[in-house]
């Protein structure tokens, strides 16, 4: 054999061997330490596992972090809101589709500070009292599951104090140290909690957004009462929600304005409009109805029924209208009064003539759905969810 071969041959052995050395010890490191050559998101395994902070340089603390200034955030499913920082720092994060019993979350964080607001409701919870909420579900198990984002985790004070548990931790991720603080209550069987996580030398923070969060973290029930998996059109500059089936299209207007729905079904083109109009107090049925002649041409008033919601009464009203081809359908109007009287509006309008939407019937799909999201998923936000602008003096064209 050549001298020539033989170095090559003695190369080629010598990079085998090498090869199969580093192999093996990948091996045994990862059998070591599991987490060496992986970098696992545990928020995709964990739905309610909350997420270390991305950046390793803890900024120097603000005494004046300047946080306030946002509305309150309100969740897609329309079932809650919670506090919004202020400032273009923050990513917001629901995580997956929403589907009837699921846990609904809303993820904040701002890579800049650092800081992790991890609100969610989770169905299904039963406990008789606090107490037995703390001792038999906030266990080491519940939070192992809290913290697989964390390299480790220590429970350093716990409390109960207005029919809440708040459990303070200290969280250790890529050497670096946090503090959280997790705040538990029961509504029903609705569990709310909310943690947060700041860096360690920043504890004020911790508190100030203790003080925020709880302030505003709060559900809306006329939305809960409706299923999860209903989108829900929020719209905080004029001050309204509408809660609707995911199939529904907007094919027009948008924020701040008035906006328009269509909904196909068998018979037809079916229409939602919704809007907002200042100054407009209707005192009563009679009054109702005669604004709603003047502003749908062509309506032919049925009759009306008063309705009540949290932040705003006022009256539905039935009619039938007819189109430009002169054919006769039927509608539904829900009005509602603020305290400060703007009038919110949601108008339907379907395609099968002569029904007075007011009596019970049966009706085919889609008109039950669209009945029960304009008179229940129709409600008007609270005074500090809103930005209370002036609306247009809109009317129905």
């Amino acid at each position: 054999m050549s001298l020539s071969r033989k170095r090559t041959q003695r190369r080629a052995t010598f990079a085998g061997g090498l090869i199969g050395f580093i192999i093996i010890f990948t091996f045994l490191i990862s059998m070591i330490n599991p987490g060496t050559s992986t970098n696992n998101n545990s928020s995709d395994d964990d739905l309610l596992a909350t997420p270390a902070p991305t950046a390793i340089v803890f900024p120097s603390p603000n005494p004046n972090p300047q946080l306030d200034g946002a509305l309150p955030y309100i969740h897609s499913s329309g079932y809650f809101q919670t506090f919004r920082p202020a400032g273009n720092d923050w990513t917001i994060d629901e995580g997956g589709a929403v589907s009837a019993g699921t846990t609904l979350k809303v993820v904040m964080q701002s890579p800049q500070r650092l800081v992790v607001i991890h609100n969610y409701i989770q169905p299904g919870v039963n406990y008789q009292s606090v107490d037995s909420l703390s001792t038999d579900f906030l266990t080491d198990e519940h939070f192992a599951g809290a913290w697989t984002d964390y390299e480790g985790w220590q429970e350093t004070n716990r409390t109960i104090s207005d029919n809440r548990v708040l459990v303070d931790f200290e969280l250790n991720s890529e050497g670096k140290t946090y503090l959280n603080r997790s705040t538990y209550w029961l509504e029903g069987d609705q569990l709310f909690v909310t943690r947060l996580v700041v860096p360690s030398n920043n504890p004020a923070l911790l508190d100030l957004l203790q003080e925020r969060v709880m302030a505003t973290f709060t559900a809306y029930p006329a939305m809960m009462a409706l299923d999860a998996f209903w989108p829900a059109y929020v719209d905080q500059q004029l001050g309204f929600i509408l809660k609707h089936p995911a199939e529904w299209n907007q094919v027009a207007g948008g924020v701040g304005r008035a906006v328009t729905f269509n909904v196909t079904a068998e018979q037809g083109k079916n229409i939602v409009r919704a809007w907002a109009v200042d100054e407009t107090p209707l005192g009563s049925a009679e009054e109702a109805e005669s604004w709603w002649a003047e502003t749908e041409p062509g309506a032919t008033v049925i009759g009306s029924a008063p309705i009540e919601h949290e932040n705003g009464s006022g009256y539905q009203v039935a009619y039938t209208y007819q189109d430009e081809q002169g054919d006769v359908h039927s509608g539904l109007v829900v009005l509602l009064n603020d305290s400060l009287g703007r009038l919110f509006a949601a108008n339907l309008q379907i395609n099968p003539p002569d029904l007075n939407l007011l009596e019970a019937q049966e009706l085919d799909y889609p008109y039950p759905d669209m009945l029960k999201a304009v008179t229940e998923g129709f409600v008007v936000l609270p005074d500090a969810v809103r930005a209370l602008p002036t609306p247009p003096e809109e009317t129905q064209p």
